[in-house]
This record gives C-alpha cells, sequence and structure tokens, in this order.
C-alpha cells in the first residue's frame, strides 16, 4: 500500500511539473527573440537592443517640438513620489528593436511598464503625438496592471521616463511613430518567422496600429 501511495504521490509531482514547464512566463525570453525574427522577416533590417546617441534629459529639447512637453512630464513624475533625480543616464538608453527602412523603433512592453508613475506620463500625452500604439489602452493596461518596482525607489519613475523619451524622441529625428507590443497579447514564441501565416499574423497586428 504504501509503494501505491509512493508512485501516485511521485506520478503526481511528474504532472505538475510537465505542466509548470508548459506554463507560459509573462517574461519569456523566447516571445523576445521571436518577435525579433519576425520583424527581421517582414521589414528585413531590425537590430535588437540599439542605442542611439540621443541625449536623455528634457533640457536638451528645449528648442524642439516636443521640449514643453517633455518638461511637463517630468516635472510631474517627480512631484509624485517627491523623487526627482531619476534620470540617471546621459543617453536614451537601448530600444527593443530599431527597423531602418522605414525608420521607427518597436518596443515589447512588459507588465512592469505598466505602473502608476507610466499612467501619469501617458496622461499627459499631447493629443497631436503621433502614436504606434492605442494611448487608451495603455492607459488601462496601467490600471489595471499598477507594476510596483521599487529597488532602487525610482525605477518606476526611471522606466516611465525613459519609455516617454522613446516615444517623443524619435519624432526630433524623421522617425515614424514608435510602436508597442504588449507581451501578454499573445504567446510570440509560438510563432516561427518561417512560416508565412504567422508572418502575416504579425503584420495583423501592425495594421491594428492606430
Amino acid at each position: 500500500m504504501g509503494d501505491e501511495n509512493g508512485a501516485q504521490r511521485l506520478n503526481g509531482a511528474k504532472r505538475l511539473n510537465v505542466l509548470n514547464d508548459n506554463l507560459h512566463s509573462a517574461h519569456c525570453r523566447a516571445c523576445k527573440e521571436r518577435v525579433h525574427e519576425l520583424l527581421a522577416a517582414t521589414y528585413g533590417d531590425c537590430r535588437a537592443n540599439y542605442q542611439f546617441p540621443w541625449p536623455a534629459r528634457s533640457e536638451d529639447y528645449t528648442t524642439t517640438v516636443i521640449g514643453n512637453s517633455l518638461e511637463r512630464i517630468r516635472a510631474a513624475l517627480g512631484d509624485w513620489r517627491g523623487q526627482r533625480d531619476f534620470i540617471k543616464s546621459a543617453r536614451v538608453p537601448p530600444c527593443d528593436f530599431y527597423v531602418s527602412d522605414p525608420p521607427f523603433i518597436l518596443e515589447f512592453d512588459e507588465s512592469q511598464h505598466f505602473s502608476m508613475a507610466r499612467l501619469i506620463t501617458l496622461q499627459l500625452y499631447p493629443k497631436m503625438l503621433p502614436l504606434g500604439f492605442s494611448l487608451s489602452r495603455w492607459l488601462d493596461l496601467c490600471r489595471e496592471i499598477d507594476a510596483q518596482d521599487n529597488e532602487p525607489i525610482d525605477r518606476d519613475e526611471r522606466r516611465a521616463w525613459y519609455d516617454v523619451l522613446r516615444d517623443f524622441v524619435p519624432i526630433v529625428y524623421g522617425f515614424n511613430p514608435t510602436v508597442r507590443f504588449y507581451a501578454g497579447d499573445h504567446e510570440w514564441c509560438s510563432l516561427n518567422a518561417a512560416n508565412a501565416e504567422d508572418r502575416q499574423l504579425c503584420r495583423r497586428f501592425f495594421e491594428q496600429i492606430p
């Protein structure tokens, strides 16, 4: 009887391990890799983790069309929790993906990007700002997910600010609007860039962009 119970427990544990292995992680690395492959198959040249020599402080854009908006957003972020020294990088950190023709960047937003800090910034976006994602949906996701990352204490402010820069700064350099995919929208790692149907699915995501 003891051997039978032990075998049942072992089989149950094996089934649980298989189930856990099959659960899709919200931070699946393969998903991001697959998006890169799909972008390359669709557009040709696509570079991952690409960094431009773009400054990260609002004062560097004072004389540009985005200057006033950036300063207003920076001030609001600082006022939120009193963390005003959140711009730690001299340059805009690397974007997830850069497509050169037509020039645009694509950000693959995981859950940590949908925070109260990000909500504050998105609410201050000018109505005429061209975007490659649904502003209203991103606002809803921020309210729904309400991610919090306080290590270091100003991590949410930093992340939100750098996302703002990736949305605004490309406009100054003649890029198409920044595109954003929500990681939770699809099990991206299940797609295959060599498969025509999967490439078409990726194109449909682009066609849905406002």
